[in-house]
């Protein structure tokens, strides 16, 4: 696991990094800390730019982040929620009072939360329902928001969010007559996995790994989306609604005309 500690003030941060020596023992080993402060001593709002910096952190596998003191957090959440896991520090004290030990006891209690979330409702591999594209997947009344529901920050809430991925499965995984597997949604729409994987991003082809809920997520990988009863369904491609027969979807929501 590899935790980012974001948005301390510059000088509580540099004081902070003093008092832990470097940092040390932020985390339990074997797992990877690192803090990027804000560049000012007050509480202001992120720029687009620092968002763009947590980014890559989390194409860096940096995806268990830690905001403090951050006014703007709504804006970190709307760029990558579902790609990595979003905890909002609220300490007791003000945050130019902010000792070490209060610090650390959060950082390691987050890192305890996060342990038993990756094994309990993160996926493990590409079969995985949260993987399918929330702005595209169509749910029903039993499993609306399942995404949503599974972005759990309270572990009181795992067990229901276990019991609702298995809701999931039981509504939507089907096999068919190769008993070959596949996601059905509510609009009859069949989501199932191409193994080519064709199709790279630009971000792919640059090298640049991409994560959702955690999981690292192979370059090109896309689900060939078909309807149920082989004929034409509508769908939005580059912001307009079109009748295809087949198109690709990314765990995104990205579509094209396959």
């Amino acid at each position: 696991m590899r935790v980012h500690l974001f948005g301390l003030p510059l000088s509580t941060h540099n004081r902070l990094k003093e008092e832990s020596r470097n940092w040390q023992d932020a985390v339990p080993a074997p797992h990877n800390f690192r803090s990027t402060p804000i560049m000012s001593n007050e509480l202001g709002k992120i720029s687009q730019s620092e968002i763009e910096e947590l980014a890559k952190g989390v194409g860096e596998g940096f995806n268990h982040l830690v905001l403090a003191g951050m006014r703007d957090w709504p804006k970190v959440r709307s760029s990558l929620r579902f790609d990595c896991r979003i905890h909002i520090a609220r300490l007791r004290e003000p945050i130019r009072d902010l000792t070490w030990p209060l610090l650390q006891e959060h950082l390691r209690s987050v890192v305890s939360m996060d342990q038993v979330w990756l094994s309990k409702l993160a996926p493990k591999d590409l079969r995985h329902p949260l993987l399918l594209p929330p702005p595209v997947f169509a749910t029903n009344r039993d499993t609306a928001e399942y995404w949503q529901r599974c972005d759990v920050y309270s572990e009181e809430r795992f067990t229901s969010a276990e019991m609702l991925l298995a809701v999931v499965e039981k509504h939507h995984r089907r096999r068919d007559r190769q008993e070959r597997w596949y996601w059905l949604d509510d609009r009859n729409r069949r989501y199932q996995i191409d193994l080519a994987r064709h199709g790279l991003s630009q971000a792919d082809r640059a090298g640049v790994k991409s994560y959702r809920f955690c999981f690292e997520i192979p370059p090109g990988f896309h689900y060939d989306v078909t309807h149920d009863y082989d004929g034409e369904f509508t769908i939005e491609i580059d912001g307009r609604f079109q009748r295809v027969s087949h198109c690709n979807v990314t765990p995104w929501g990205n579509v094209r005309r396959g």
